[in-house]
């Protein structure tokens, strides 16, 4: 078994920010909760250990294993400390700002018969990581690339991505033989893997993907690895699904989409949301927390916590609130908003209003600009309408009331009663004619003119 050290103790200068670095969003969750989430997923490695600062570990839950780096004395000091209190003989090391390594590769480098490990690459482009010199497998010397002397030792294409395996002793007993003439004067791990392989000989492991290797120094690198991470995720999504243009979509880790869904342009689905086979979403969409049946159609509109059964439409410009389950064939049109409430199927809110902690039974109609008053200054009040049911255009449902099957309001109705199975409800004020009214207005304000 093999326990996982994770140098998560640098503050990040150049992200110019009052957060720590390994602590800003990568998708839904902080950079280094990706590392943190992957390794636990590993089969062979029993602990995960964070090496960070007093400032971090606070910010992180109370069950994580942390160790408090208290000064920053460099990364070969932050794994003296990890591997001081590791459970296992068998270390893996990483740094904490690369957050997309694949599960695959920390699994390669636990089930490898070395006991000494360093993974490296080759990037297409010029990068601030330190070069590696190697030789049939084996490591010669690792160079930080704050300490490359000259153009010959920057154009080695091999960089050190930040992952290595070693035993606990190595680096138990290796770190008291450090010292700190350097660029930064620090304690480097990488001085501790140039003695170990003078001493007993560490082999290197080439990876050509590069991408899991990127790391985050800058805002501008955290964008570049969104990029690859958003990719990642939308090419599972890909598999049974269209996404139309990628560039514009965004897919959370968690979400699941069924087969023959077409996602449109500029569509966010976020958190543990769940999408059926043959919807349309999009364009201009954003789900959070949401299960979604089979057939809906959903466009320019704001879906969260809501649960919509097959052939639903919504949209365009809607808001569903948590708490909404929207029933089989329901549709929802431009400008509605639903909070809290059940809508029965076939049931069509189709323009201009508010449905909030009500239920609705199926085959009912809304008329525009019905608006229910659920709230009294001090509780939530609900409102229950039936099946079959015909709201006129502007109805005002104060809650708490009911109109049951059948019944209908009359439009620019305030109803504040219970309206009958059958019958119609009628709030509003009878009209009056003022004969002549306008030519009398008009004199008058012509004769102040």
């Amino acid at each position: 078994m093999h326990s996982a050290i994770v140098l998560g103790g640098g503050v990040g200068k150049r992200f110019n920010s009052k957060v720590p670095k390994i602590m800003h969003t990568l998708g839904e969750k902080p950079i280094i909760y990706h590392l943190w989430d992957t390794l636990q997923t590993v089969d062979g490695i029993e602990e995960v250990i964070l090496v960070t600062s007093p400032q971090i570990a606070e910010l992180l839950p109370d069950n994580a294993n942390v160790v408090i780096q208290d000064e920053p004395l460099g990364t070969a000091h932050a794994a003296f400390l990890g591997a001081s209190v590791a459970k296992n003989e068998n270390v893996i090391i990483v740094n904490a700002d690369i957050p997309l390594v694949r599960k695959e590769t920390f699994s390669t480098m636990v089930e490898s018969s070395y006991s000494r490990l360093i993974a490296v690459t080759r990037f297409p482009f010029e990068s601030d990581f330190g070069r590696v010199r190697f030789v049939d497998g084996l490591l010669r010397q690792i160079v930080e690339v704050s300490d490359l002397r000259d153009r010959r030792e920057k154009e080695i294409p091999f960089v050190n991505t930040g992952v290595y395996k070693a035993r606990k002793e190595d680096i138990v007993n290796g770190f008291p033989l450090l010292g700190k003439s350097n660029a930064k004067k620090e304690y480097y791990i990488t001085d501790l893997f140039n003695l170990l392989a003078e001493d007993k000989g560490v082999h290197v492991l080439l990876f050509e993907d590069w991408s899991q290797f990127l790391g985050i120094n800058t805002r501008q690198d955290l964008a570049r690895v969104l990029h690859v991470y958003k990719q990642r995720l939308l090419e599972r999504i890909m598999d049974a699904a269209t996404i139309v243009d990628p560039e514009s979509t965004y897919v959370g880790e968690n979400v699941k989409v069924g087969k023959d869904t077409i996602i449109l342009p500029n569509t966010t689905l976020l958190g543990s949301t769940e999408i059926g086979e043959d919807c349309v979403i999009g364009p201009n969409v954003e789900i959070r927390d949401c299960v979604i049946g089979n057939k809906c159609e959903i466009k320019f509109s704001v879906l969260e916590e809501a649960t919509l059964e097959d052939s639903v439409v919504v949209g365009p410009f809607a808001r569903i609130r948590p708490g909404t389950y929207l029933k089989s064939s329901a549709r929802i049109g431009n400008f509605v908003e639903i909070k809290k409430s059940v809508v029965g199927s076939r049931t069509k809110i189709n323009h201009l209003s508010y449905v909030g902690d009500a239920e609705v039974g199926e085959d009912t109609n809304i008329g525009a600009g019905t608006i229910t008053c659920n709230y009294d200054g001090y509780n939530k009040n609900p409102t229950t309408i039936g099946n079959r049911v015909f709201i006129g255009s502007d109805t005002i449902l104060v809650a708490p009331v009911e109109l049951e099957d059948d019944s209908f309001t009359a439009a620019g109705s305030v109803i504040t009663e219970k309206v009958p199975k059958y019958a119609l409800g009628i709030g509003r004020a009878m009209q009056v004619n003022k004969e002549g009214w306008v030519l009398k207005y008009r004199k008058k304000k012509e004769m102040n003119q």
